[in-house]
């Protein structure tokens, strides 16, 4: 769980953080969304499972690949 809460919150902090097309780019972007993939591959595979059951229910069929949990078992 602590993969999955560490993710969360590094993506709220970021969502929510001051950014500016001056202090942040794409990159930062993409280094965030590689680090929140990196946190969620680290989870338990029951973690997993419940993200690729819920990305399912929300219609995002190919989201468990993007961010290499694998195929969906759902």
């Amino acid at each position: 769980m602590d993969s999955i809460s560490k993710a969360l919150v590094l993506a709220v902090q970021y969502i929510g953080s001051d950014r500016s097309d001056d202090t942040h780019s794409e990159d930062d972007d993409l280094s965030l969304a590689e680090e929140l993939a990196s946190l969620i591959q680290e989870s338990s595979e029951e973690e997993q499972k419940a993200l690729m059951k819920v990305a399912d229910e929300m219609g995002l069929k190919e989201w468990s690949a993007e961010v290499g949990i694998g195929p969906r078992e759902v």
